[in-house]
């Protein structure tokens, strides 16, 4: 059985094609999980002894049956007949006990297993590559991380580990069986062929249909994530209707595939007891034929119609264990492959510990292709000193965002490369390389949790006075206290129950409380009133001094104090200079200022009816 698990759900649309990186036979998946077992193994031990404990208690019990029937029931001895009833009820109490163990066991180490295994697969995802996260569907990956986990500790570990003992009672029967008579036994298997090949047809499409369950159910946990996500937009744009329809679709195509799946289910499940049925009552027509001839007991007949009995439940189980044996390995596919997925970033082997640094930053020859053959930045050749405020400007995909990108190493450059104090930053680790850059994006994001915690997440280990030392500085201190519980006032979702500007505020603190050397700024002040950016300039008047500052200018008004401007434009350096030098150049800087002003001051004067002011 080959399991070629597909692509992760890119830019929206699941990948048809299977994928070239994995393939997963039941025998590798069985070798990893039992890997990933290994810790618990005298847990394990225990769990199998109780199995084999279990086993052999009920197969006693119609042994047991036999000697009552022939040696007492028949020979009238009633006082024998109390003392083995009481022996047959001593071994199920003890058969009971050991069931209770061995459910307590199986459910421990079940459970501490998908603990683990979802903290592998989180902890996992975290080490992956920016690239990886602009691929992917966060609803996908929830899916693999909460359904895909349970799936295999469902199956693999409550049904793999009931195996051992359904295997044990088999075997135990067919040899308590063949002891007592061999022509019964044979008659016994001879349904054993039709099981196989009912097993085997089903396999295929118990397989696809399940596979097609797992991929049903992560769109829908894709879908409620985005409708949360996304909530605010759906009510300003009222598309409430069809945010429900297209949940709808998909919970409608999860149901589907689910039926789907049950049918093939069922069927196998129908078809596999009238084969069972069809052994017993093979049994009990050719052992009435032995009893009436002699050649066997009553007691023999009865026993071994309770061996059949324990015979076919395990086969049972076996033939319904593998259809669901099909949808674990397809969520185990799934699982694995996000595990098999290298970082496209990683740490150097030699990779050096960056201390505090300077932060003067040099482009050598970068260039930088998100595809192959694409070049997004071409040969950038820049020198940015300690403590240079830089602004860094241009059209719409000129490439500013790649730029700092790269600042960050949330990618690695195609060709040349960047220095920060001399060091290449391929060359040091990530970790001790980003705690040296502080970035106040254009959109903030905000966890659920209190004002405090989230400014903190710039420095964890920050006392309460140090969070509220730093917002007084930024001169946010007073805005906070008005809040309803003040710095202990808890956020909605990505912040919800504050405004853009004030979610900006908190940014700030939160990198002003992280004292990063170097300063990223993308458009720090967009889409907020005049009240709010006067604030939000103040306080980042505050959080750049004496820092290296780098300012992704979509505002040009942003840019005009900085010590120098860059002017990119298709992936190039074009143009580099101070304001004025740049307005006296009379190029594409001097063009995208003047088109920004005019769009900005004339609806000014529309509104004011000031016709003086174009003057």
């Amino acid at each position: 059985m080959i399991v070629r698990p597909r692509h992760i759900l890119f830019h929206g649309e699941e990948n048809t094609e299977e994928s070239p990186i994995l393939e997963l036979s039941a025998k590798d998946v069985v070798k990893r999980l039992l890997k990933l077992l290994a810790p618990y193994k005298f847990r394990i031990l225990l769990l199998t002894i109780l199995i084999i404990v279990n086993t052999l208690t009920n197969l006693i019990g119609p042994y047991i049956l036999k000697i009552a029937v022939d040696d007492y029931i028949v020979k009238g001895n009633i006082k024998g007949l109390a003392i083995i009833a009481l022996l047959y009820v001593s071994i199920n109490i003890v058969s009971w006990l050991v069931l209770l163990g061995r459910t307590y066991i199986m459910g421990w180490i079940g459970n501490v297993f998908v603990y683990k295994l979802r903290e592998k697969l989180f902890n996992h995802i975290q080490e992956l590559s920016m690239n990886f996260f602009t691929k992917s569907r966060a609803g996908d990956l929830i899916s693999r991380v909460i359904n895909d986990t349970s799936t295999i500790q469902e199956t693999f570990l409550s049904g793999a580990l009931s195996l051992i003992g359904d295997i044990l009672t088999l075997a135990g029967v067919i040899i308590a069986m063949l002891l007592m008579n061999v022509k019964l036994t044979l008659v016994s298997l001879t349904v054993i062929p039709f099981i196989v090949l009912i097993a085997y047809l089903f396999s295929g499409p118990l397989r696809k249909a399940y596979l097609a369950v797992r991929r049903k159910i992560a769109q829908v946990t894709t879908k409620v994530q985005e409708t949360v996500a996304g909530a605010r937009v759906i009510k300003a744009y009222a598309r409430e209707e069809e945010a429900i329809r297209s949940f709808m679709e998909a919970s409608k195509e999860t149901f589907e595939a689910n039926i789907h799946a049950i049918r093939i289910s069922a069927l196998f499940i129908f078809l596999t007891p009238q084969i069972f049925s069809l052994g017993t009552v093979l049994v009990l027509w050719y052992g009435g034929i032995l009893v009436l001839s002699g050649e066997v007991t009553v007691g023999v007949l009865i026993a071994f119609l309770s061996y059949v009995s324990s015979f076919f439940g395990p086969i049972m189980t076996l033939t319904n264990f593998y259809g669901s044996l099909q949808g674990a390995i397809a969520a185990a596919g799934r699982v694995f492959y996000v595990l098999d997925i290298e970082p496209e970033i990683k740490d150097a082997p030699d990779a050096v510990k960056l201390e505090r640094v300077r932060g003067e930053i040099i482009f050598e020859n970068v260039t930088f292709a998100y595809e192959p053959g694409q070049p997004v930045l071409k040969n950038i050749n820049l020198r940015i000193l300690p403590g240079e405020r830089i602004a860094i400007v241009g059209p719409t995909g000129a490439g500013k965002t790649t730029l700092v990108n790269l600042i960050c190493r949330f990618y690695d450059v195609t060709e040349g490369r960047i220095l920060i104090d001399g060091y290449d930053v391929r060359k040091v680790t990530q970790r001790s390389l980003r705690k040296q850059i502080g970035f106040v994006p254009q959109e903030t994001f905000l966890f659920p949790g209190s004002v405090r915690e989230n400014i903190r997440l710039g420095k964890p280990e920050a006392t309460d006075e140090e969070v509220e030392e730093v917002c007084k500085k930024l001169g946010i201190h007073d805005f906070i206290i008005r809040l309803p519980q003040g710095y202990e006032t808890i956020l909605g979702e990505q912040g919800i129950g504050l405004s853009t500007g004030q979610k900006q505020l908190i940014s700030i603190a939160r990198c002003m409380l992280k004292n990063p050397p170097i300063l990223i700024l993308d458009e720090a002040m967009y889409s907020v009133d005049p009240y709010t950016e006067a604030l939000i300039r103040k306080a980042l008047s505050k959080l750049m001094e004496g820092r290296t500052t780098i300012i992704i200018a979509h505002r040009l008004s942003m840019a005009r104090d900085a010590d120098r401007i860059i002017v990119l434009y298709e992936g190039r350096v074009v143009e580099e200079g101070t304001h004025e030098e740049l307005m006296a150049k009379k190029g594409l800087y001097y063009k995208l200022y003047t088109t920004q002003m005019k769009e900005t001051i004339i609806p000014s004067i529309a509104k004011n009816g000031n016709n003086d002011a174009l003057a």
